[in-house]
């Protein structure tokens, strides 16, 4: 390449962020984005000012740097050296980009290899060369009049989608408006719609405001979706651009505020109609646990309505998400839950409640004593699944032993619930508990749920929660005294370093009126810790 070539190179280089846009940008947005690179993908990051029809023949006239060439693929059956003898005066000029329209044939290898060296990339396309020109001239000279009228077409498609298409359908107009992937994440980092995304979006990036990041090549603009005002996001809307420019960017993060609102309205309108749903079903489930001797007539029929089976014997399961959740979250979290239970064989009916849900399976004839530990494996099996990506959630879950008909429903989901309290006081993060495993751990569940425990705990743990607002101390304590007062296997529990736990008990030690060293003292404690996390 000649000394001019490379010059213009050089600007490019020195003044990244100059007029015009980049190669990389005319190629993945517009009417170029269909068309081959052939060669010279060095140049994608060198940025074009002008676009310019090719000069007839081999003769030139003007200034081509910074430019985009069209040449008319029909002048190669007259000059089959043509490509090769406009690439060499163009990597001479300062031009940066030449489309060969509609050729009969491609150019050949040897042009693709002179495309490389002369730093001039080369793509060939199906157009007509007149209409192309105006497109890329719009492009190129005046990309913010684009921008304006990608999102004006969007807009109009968005305003015009029918109902039925919903969310899926507003995140397909944004999705073909930007030539991008395009995504809705729930908070717990769920996929709910749109293309996968490779890495997740993780907690840091769930802000309630737009945020722009780089992940390798990839730039990843996200958007919150607020259902209601002064409600913190419970979704995300992701775009996904490889390599975009300023135009392209900025089209990202406006087409975004305004998808947000109308998935936020399609948002509304799915939960207005499954909480209606979960209200229903939550209600009969009500009933059928408050009815007292043989159902009512209305409630057997409530229960058919629904089409959920009775007639057999019935396992009852509950799981309860420990700490701060709203139904929204519940609601966006069923499905996956479904799909866990059912496979592992609890595929009836789920009934969402405010911290969790309710399950049952239901089998023709009596299922033999010792199917509790297969019930137990699964559920625990499906909670570690579900756990696997969720490490901010705490769930527990309880099951019940198989009686007959719709009373023994109720019975079953009386000792589901019970069991899941156990479950929920062993301290852990998560926890199944059936309830034939329970055994004496049955007599703490009236010290649990007594004034007088609640007396002791408050009293015993106020000092350390009086000092400790992220509840560190606590959660340390809580594990340490769980696991045989052993720093090593505390820090391996809670990823911290082991100084970091004698630290924490130490400090807890200081301010603690309980003898930790004294085991009767430690077992107050460490119960007191325990209805803490269940009261949590």
């Amino acid at each position: 390449m000649s000394g001019d070539a490379g010059s213009g190179t050089a600007a490019s280089q020195r003044d990244p962020d100059g007029p015009g846009i980049r190669l990389g940008e005319v190629l993945r947005w517009g009417r170029l984005a269909a068309a081959t690179l052939l060669g010279g993908e060095s140049a994608l990051d060198r940025r074009a000012t002008r676009v310019l029809i090719a000069p007839a023949g081999r003769s030139r006239e003007g200034s081509f740097a910074g430019a985009i060439v069209l040449l008319d693929g029909r002048e190669l059956a007259l000059d089959t050296y043509l490509v090769d003898v406009t690439l060499r005066w163009m990597g001479e000029a300062g031009a940066v980009m030449l489309v060969v329209v509609s050729p009969e044939q491609p150019p050949g290898i040897a042009s693709c290899r002179l495309a490389d060296r002369s730093g001039v990339a080369l793509v060939e396309t199906d157009d007509t060369v007149l209409e192309l020109a105006d497109a890329l001239r719009e492009l190129v000279e005046a990309p913010q009049r684009v921008l304006a009228r990608v999102i004006v077409d969007a807009v109009d498609k968005l305003a015009h989608l029918s109902p039925s298409s919903g969310v899926a359908g507003v995140l397909d107009v944004v999705r073909q408006a930007l030539g991008a992937q395009v995504s809705l994440v729930a908070a717990e980092g769920e996929l709910l719609a749109g293309d996968p995304l490779t890495p997740p979006l993780l907690r840091k990036d769930q802000v309630n405001v737009q945020l722009s990041t780089v992940v390798g090549t990839t730039h990843r603009v996200t958007q919150p979706v607020t259902l209601a005002s002064g409600e913190r996001p419970s979704f995300w809307i992701v775009a996904e651009l490889e390599a975009p420019g300023e135009v392209r960017t900025s089209a990202a993060r406006s087409l975004l505020k305004i998808g947000s609102s109308y998935v936020a309205n399609r948002l509304i309108s799915d939960r207005l109609e499954q909480e209606r749903d979960a209200r229903a079903r939550l209600g009969v489930l009500n009933a059928i646990i408050a009815t007292a001797g043989r159902p009512s007539a209305a409630l057997v029929q409530q229960v058919a309505t629904l089409g959920w089976i009775t007639d057999g014997w019935a396992t009852a399961v509950h799981l309860r998400i420990a700490g701060p959740v709203d139904s929204m979250q519940i609601l966006a979290l069923t499905d996956p839950v479904r799909a866990l239970l059912a496979e592992a064989g609890f595929d009836g009916p789920l009934v969402e409640r405010s911290d969790g849900w309710t399950t049952w399976t239901v089998r023709l004839v009596e299922p033999p004593a010792a199917s509790f530990a297969h019930d137990t494996a699964a559920v625990r099996q499906a909670v570690r699944r579900f756990l696997e990506k969720r490490d901010h959630l705490r769930v527990y879950a309880g099951i019940g032993r198989p009686y007959l008909g719709l009373q023994g429903l109720k019975r079953s989901l009386a000792e589901a619930h019970e069991a899941m309290t156990i479950a929920q006081g062993a301290g852990s993060r998560s926890g199944v508990q059936h309830i034939d495993e329970v055994g004496l751990q049955r007599i703490l569940v009236g010290w649990y749920s007594s004034e007088e425990s609640r007396d002791l705990a408050r009293s015993l743990l106020r000092p350390v929660l009086e000092i400790d607002r992220q509840e560190e101390l606590l959660s340390t304590l809580e594990v340490f005294l769980d696991n045989e007062s052993s720093p090593t296997v505390t820090a391996e529990i809670l990823g911290v370093h082991r100084n970091t736990v004698v630290n924490r008990i130490s400090r807890a030690k200081s301010v603690l009126s309980a003898d930790l060293d004294d085991p009767d003292e430690r077992l107050a404690v460490q119960l007191a810790c325990r209805l803490a996390k269940l009261r949590g």
